[in-house]
């Protein structure tokens, strides 16, 4: 009975705090990083948003410049509330935005960026209970801390954006598939050579969805085109990735899960489906042996709720970007096995998992 008091107590505070809202600059950032972004959500009526809970069928394009602030710190994301003033000192905040673009307009920008970075785009894919303006800064945070190569693409797709609404964004993952399709369509057609996929959370079920359709329906012309996935604490069941990996067949290279078995947010979302197996709290990586896949385990960082620790703790990152490990993966090399002294590696068939632990001395 603790145990359930405890869960509706945070389930309580959850839908108490105040949530995201895009907020802009008073003056053009030219520092501000563009971030181009499909997607599937409808405006919002109420707070006059551009984009809500409601689903659209339509493919919404767009385009954002968004600006880091001055004072930011690697695990760190500020962003602006509805019903507090923005602070452009230390919260991410968009210097400048073109919503509602045509296919044409998005397309031909979208080939220009694309020229400038080699062909190179990274596409994130957000998470349960996130509004639009939460994904959007947190694509931001990410190419800031990380310095994610390439051009940077945010699917947001119809989250009801409340902790209770469980049921509602797990329809909108299927009701998203094609519009994520579309948009990497966009990106094959204006001439992306390699493409980075990132999934979080219910946004990890998204991309996989996406990757069986493309594969069922044999459009090998775009899944040539993925250079590497990564899936952070993947609200999956272990089962239902499996049955994902095997439609896909090859999966693309390098394919990298981020797990935490301290994740509370994938603990409250086994009782919320009455399936207690999530991929993003897997305990033993034996059951996915036979794909080839790189787990890493960051459950010795886990901070807050431990459901974004690869962006949220400093010291992950840190880790990370000593042993040289966030380039190779996100540049589509397999993860090295000399340069992470702090970590344990197996590796049994084909999947490797990878243990990480904190750096001694700083």
């Amino acid at each position: 009975m603790l145990r359930v008091m405890i869960v509706i107590f945070l389930v309580v505070l959850a839908g108490c705090a105040p949530r995201g809202r895009l907020a802009y600059l008073d003056q053009p950032s030219p520092e501000a990083r563009t971030i181009f972004v499909g997607s599937t959500r409808a405006p919002d009526p109420e707070t006059g948003q551009p984009y809500g809970w409601e689903r659209s069928l339509d493919l919404r394009r767009a385009r954002f410049a968004v600006a880091t602030p001055p004072d930011h710190e690697a695990g760190v994301i500020d962003y602006p509330k509805f019903g507090y003033a923005a602070d452009p000192k230390t919260q991410f905040m968009v210097s400048s935005a073109q919503i509602d673009m045509s296919k044409a307009e998005f397309r031909r920008d979208l080939k220009a960026a694309l020229a400038r970075q080699n062909g190179q785009a990274v596409v994130f894919v957000h998470g349960f209970n996130n509004d639009f303006a939460e994904g959007l800064y947190r694509m931001s945070q990410l190419g800031s801390d990380f310095d994610l190569p390439g051009v940077l693409v945010h699917y947001s797709w119809p989250s009801r954006e409340h902790i209770l609404g469980y049921a509602y964004d797990r329809d909108s993952v299927l009701f998203a598939r094609d519009g994520l399709s579309q948009l990497l369509g966009d990106l094959q057609t204006a001439g992306a050579r390699q493409i980075l996929l990132i999934g979080h959370s219910l946004g990890s079920q998204l991309t996989m969805e996406v990757l069986r359709q493309e594969a069922l329906a044999h459009n090998q012309s775009l899944l040539n085109k993925v250079s590497g996935v990564v899936l952070i604490s993947p609200d999956i069941a272990v089962d239902v990735f499996k049955s994902q990996a095997e439609a896909i067949g090859m999966l693309p290279q390098p394919f990298v899960i981020f797990t935490s078995q301290r994740d509370r947010a994938l603990k409250l979302s086994a009782r919320l489906s009455g399936q207690e197996d999530r991929l993003g709290d897997l305990k033993d990586f034996k059951r996915v042996a036979r794909y080839k896949v790189t787990v890493v385990d960051v459950g010795a960082f886990s901070v807050g709720t431990g459901h974004f620790d690869l962006g949220d703790s400093a010291a992950l990152i840190k880790l990370l970007d000593r042993a040289g490990q966030v380039a190779k993966v996100l540049t589509g090399e397999q993860m090295g096995r000399t340069s992470l002294a702090s970590a344990v590696i197996l590796t049994v068939d084909n999947a490797t998992q990878i243990v990480l632990r904190p750096l001694s001395g700083g």
